[in-house]
């Protein structure tokens, strides 16, 4: 199991950034004019965990549900299931991108 986890970035925590998962709440978010501080209030949690939540970055059910249902929308179209292949591209990506970031600064 722990090899399939290495393999795949399953284990790894935080999750990688699922942009397109983000996309998705943020409009919305912006078609209801609520902002990611009002949500977290409304449902009782931190702003942080929304964020997190929000961009794939942790995985809570609980809390996709929750936030779904306050936004009248069903879960899996907010935070659609991922693959472990898709998680695999998502942080391939993300890496990627930070070595980008590391490459312009030197």
């Amino acid at each position: 199991m722990r090899l399939l986890r290495n393999i795949s970035g399953l284990g790894s925590r935080p999750y990688p950034l699922d942009r397109e998962r983000r996309r998705r709440v943020m409009i919305v978010l912006a078609e209801k004019e609520l902002s990611i501080s009002a949500l977290a209030r409304h449902l009782g949690v931190s702003r942080v965990l929304i964020s997190n939540v929000i961009s794939g970055r942790r995985r809570s059910e609980k809390a996709e549900r929750h936030i779904a249902k306050y936004l009248g929308k069903p879960v899996d179209d907010l935070f659609p299931p991922r693959t472990p292949e898709e998680i695999g591209k998502m942080r391939q990506a993300e890496n990627a991108q930070r070595a980008a970031r590391k490459g312009k600064a030197a």
